[in-house]
């Protein structure tokens, strides 16, 4: 008698898990999220529940401690879902940070007005480094001393970058300019505006300065740039 042998192919699946990869150098901390799209979330920060998010900080200033939400009371124009919203007017901010859907711009806060880009989402801040140059910085901003973070453009992708410590604006730049970072926009920072949270390689929700959300300003919050999957 013939014995029969049946072989069952045997099937893979391979799940992908979207998460943010974290390299640190002994001064940087960079976050690189995976993501196919970002906005600029207004009112309320992203909840761990979205399982879509990767990475969200906070992104332009805010002008006041409202209680209540308002486009006016975020530092300059910003695009969020496609829609342009009128900000209040701030010195401070030199440049602005542009996503079009498929593709991103760093750039100085007059083109970005002037122009008017269409543009999924948008926001306006003091630009760092503009095509490798670092732009001019206020002589009293240079010895200001704190943990920062900016949004840089490194070997053509996008990261989030922090001091390790606390260091002076001066020190932060040169760091920045030390690792080639090509663009580099400042994200809004201090206690209760520099909470943030990512997901590993696990899905699971990283949370960065957790103890920021016991900060009186916390609830003044008004904007955040939002990675998604």
């Amino acid at each position: 008698m013939k014995r029969l042998i049946f072989t069952l192919p045997i099937l893979f699946s391979i799940i992908h898990l979207s998460a943010t990869e974290v390299v640190q150098t002994s001064d940087l901390t960079f976050y690189y999220p995976d993501f196919n799209s970002i906005d600029l979330t207004l009112g309320s920060m992203p909840t761990s529940s979205d399982s879509r998010v990767t990475f969200c900080c906070e992104a332009a200033f805010t002008g006041q401690r409202l209680s209540t939400f308002a486009h006016t009371n975020v530092a300059d124009a910003h695009v969020s879902s496609g829609t342009w919203h009128k900000g209040y007017n701030c010195r401070a901010n030199t440049g602005a940070f542009v996503w079009y859907g498929d593709k991103w711009a760093f750039m100085d806060k007059t083109t970005f007005l002037n122009t008017h880009p269409t543009c999924r989402m948008a926001f306006c801040q003091f630009l760092i480094i503009l095509n490798g140059k670092q732009t001019p910085m206020w002589e009293r901003m240079r010895k200001n001393r704190t943990r920062y973070r900016a949004l840089c453009e490194k070997d053509g992708s996008l990261c989030l970058v922090e001091s390790r410590k606390v260091v002076t604006l001066e020190y932060y730049i040169k760091c920045l300019m030390d690792n080639k970072i090509t663009n580099a926009i400042y994200l809004d920072m201090g206690a209760g505006w520099n909470y943030a949270w990512y997901r590993d390689n696990s899905g699971k929700v990283k949370e960065i300065f957790p103890e920021s959300k016991q900060a009186a300003d916390y609830k003044y919050r008004t904007n955040w740039i939002t990675f998604y999957d």
